[in-house]
């Protein structure tokens, strides 16, 4: 539990990581190779990929665990992702042990038929995950090609989600917003859920002001109005354009979100481990908690754990 404006509320880490060994792989198929001290190489570029401490290049379910005595988390999403590779292995045992306290979503190969249906039955068939997790730049696939909407028919088939990175920069496979909106449409009632606010070009400091990329975004609930939202990684797209704590670029997006009738499907969730490089784990969760006065009781404790308790935790 965490308590704010005196009082207790539930409070859920709806978009954290964690992995024993580093295996991921990039859109140009590089791997990510650790280095040490938290950086890795991605061909030939070298990143500050997770904070100096992580010095072997991993986030195990320990540190985890250590970050939610500390803060006071009641329930954590362990996302799992293209960046980092499959943990499913390892994660089952996590989830083995505490069902009640963890859930994940698992990867699937959109451009290869016969191997995403196989995935798809191993995930969300045997091991009941809560949905596929796709990456616009790293596993980029074409949303309205006929050939396609078996993706989309086969996740609605198991009641799963479709949880879609939107992409950080500007290349092709960035922010296919207009492609992600035809979905919408096309599948009004598939469980969407979309990470770092879609992203939305939040980086770019010509968008800080209307933030019409982000509009954009919220307004595929005219669609579809099961789509989700989680506020992970926007300290790392504020550091971007040149904020600081507590990142104004956290505030505006929520009172967007307000504005545009969104709140009740925004979560909070940090994107440890790799945010930790611009930001503490406790600034992520102040930048929002103690910087909302905007926001009244209710919405606060529906952001911090009760949105994410329904959606990613209800049977």
């Amino acid at each position: 539990m965490i308590n704010l404006r005196g009082k207790d509320m539930l409070f859920i880490e709806a978009h954290g990581h964690v992995w024993e060994k580093l295996h991921g792989r990039r859109l140009d198929k590089e791997k990510l190779l650790p280095l040490g001290n938290g950086k890795v190489s991605v061909g030939s570029n070298v990143i500050q990929f997770v904070p100096p401490e992580a010095r072997d290049c991993v986030f195990p379910i320990e540190v985890m665990k250590t970050y939610e005595e500390l803060l006071g988390f009641d329930k954590v999403v362990l996302l799992q992702t293209p960046c980092y590779g499959e943990q499913y292995e390892y994660i089952n045992e996590i989830i083995r042990k505490e069902p009640d306290r963890y859930v994940t979503v698992g990867l699937a190969n959109p451009n290869d038929k016969k191997e995403f249906l196989e995935s798809a039955e191993l995930c969300l068939g045997k091991y009941k995950y809560k949905g596929l997790k796709f990456e616009s730049p790293d596993t980029p696939f074409d949303m309205l090609a006929l050939e396609n909407q078996f993706i989309f028919e086969t996740i609605m088939k198991y009641d799963a989600y479709f949880m879609l990175d939107l992409g950080w920069g500007d290349g092709p496979n960035d922010f296919p917003i207009d492609d992600l909106l035809e979905v919408a449409k096309r599948y009004p009632t598939m469980k969407i859920m979309l990470p770092h606010m879609g992203v939305s070009r939040l980086w770019d400091k010509k968008e800080s002001t209307g933030l019409d990329s982000l509009k954009k975004t919220l307004s595929i609930l005219e669609y579809n109005d099961t789509v989700h939202f989680d506020c992970s990684g926007i300290p790392m797209l504020a550091t971007r354009a040149g904020e600081e704590y507590p990142w104004p670029e956290m505030q505006r997006v929520l009172k967007c979100a307000k504005e545009m009738g969104a709140i009740d499907r925004v979560m909070w969730g940090s994107d440890a481990p790799t945010v930790l490089v611009a930001c503490t784990y406790k600034q992520h969760v102040d930048c929002v908690a103690r910087y909302t006065s905007f926001l009244t009781d209710d919405e606060l404790e529906n952001l911090m754990g009760k949105t994410a308790d329904k959606f990613w935790f209800s049977k």
